[in-house]
């Protein structure tokens, strides 16, 4: 859904580790956030024998309204209620 944003906190980053969002890529920096949109095409690479740690969260759009907040956050209680997890969200 485009209601989110991805955020993408690079905690450890190996040599020859790139992202890459539509036609932006990148390298990842250590403590550095990078949020996207991922309804758009996004990969990930790791050409290192090492571990490659990044914490990913979401975040609701900036643009959204209180109430679509509320609405948004409405839907996905829904969606967890119906698979039986607890929620994950909230404003």
């Amino acid at each position: 859904v485009n209601t989110r944003l991805i955020c993408h906190l690079p905690l450890v980053v190996p040599p020859g580790c790139e992202f890459r969002v539509g036609n932006d890529t990148r390298t990842p920096v250590e403590g550095k956030v990078w949020m996207f949109d991922d309804t758009i095409e996004h990969e990930a690479w790791n050409r290192s024998a090492e571990t490659r740690v990044i914490l990913i969260f979401e975040v609701l759009r900036p643009e959204l309204s209180e109430e679509e907040r509320r609405l948004v956050t409405t839907m996905f209680e829904a969606i967890d209620a119906y698979s039986g997890q607890k929620p994950t969200w909230s404003i």
